[in-house]
């Protein structure tokens, strides 16, 4: 991806099946925000019940290094884990090593859905992942990036914060992002969809990033929703992120 490696570290990991002994129907994993956040975070715990119990899927949550019972050092520790490079990292080992275990546990799944999601921080890293081309038992990947950092960017990433903007309008895109990962090819992955879900009073900068965004969806595959009352934080309207979902998924 353009990166050194970084170490691999433990990281705390819940595995969540559908409930009643339902067999999955897919996969999703879905990364946390940061300043105190965990996968126990609204954001995240909502999602990932609706997607576990109303989609059907195996759900995969792990709490960012640092954070719970995970190793390493954290955003305040560790310059590297600050602008987000541990992040991707971990992003992506947990992406391909839920794939391979999915695959273990059911190898006569074929067209399994998967779903790349993130809140906060966790929508850049998931925005910067993609999923490996040699499991063909998935479809295309629906993207969810909540909350997606649009003012925090540069903050976050410092000077990696242009790339990271561009990992994202390559879904929509389907080209110009310079760190995908060298397996494509150059070539980026066919999408199913990227949902985009921030609250009405995160970002005074977010309207101009849904303008650019949309100019390059040459893919078709773009769906942005604000939520009127909400901020980042989410508070009270933590329950409308899987309403949005669910709404955006019945279109499909």
């Amino acid at each position: 991806m353009g990166q050194g490696p970084s170490q691999e570290v433990y990281l705390e990991t819940r595995v969540e099946n559908p409930p009643d002994g339902r067999e999955p129907q897919g996969l999703a994993l879905i990364a946390h925000g940061r300043l105190g956040g965990n996968f126990d975070q609204p954001p995240v715990r909502l999602l990932a019940d609706y997607l576990r119990d109303k989609r059907q899927l195996r759900v995969v949550t792990w709490n960012a290094r640092g954070i719970g019972q995970s190793g390493g050092g954290n955003e305040w520790t560790d310059f590297s884990t600050w602008i987000g490079d541990p992040g991707i990292d971990d992003y992506r080992r947990m992406l391909r090593e839920s794939m391979d275990r999915f695959v273990q546990d059911y190898p006569h799944i074929q067209g399994a859905q998967l779903f790349i999601c993130g809140y906060s921080a966790g929508a850049i890293f998931a925005g910067c992942s993609r999923p490996f081309p040699w499991f063909s038992q998935f479809r295309p990947a629906h993207y969810i990036l909540v909350s997606y950092p649009v003012e925090l960017n540069p903050l976050i990433g410092i000077h990696k914060s242009g790339s990271y903007f561009r990992s994202v309008e390559a879904l929509v895109q389907g080209w110009g992002w310079e760190n995908l990962p060298h397996e494509f090819n150059g070539k980026e992955p066919d999408v199913s969809g990227v949902l985009t879900v921030t609250g009405q009073h995160e970002a005074m900068f977010y309207g101009m990033w849904t303008g650019i965004l949309g100019s390059k969806n040459a893919r078709g595959v773009l769906t942005q929703v604000v939520v009127d009352g909400a901020g980042h934080a989410w508070d009270d309207k933590a329950y409308r992120i899987p309403e949005e979902v669910d709404r955006w998924l019945s279109r499909f």
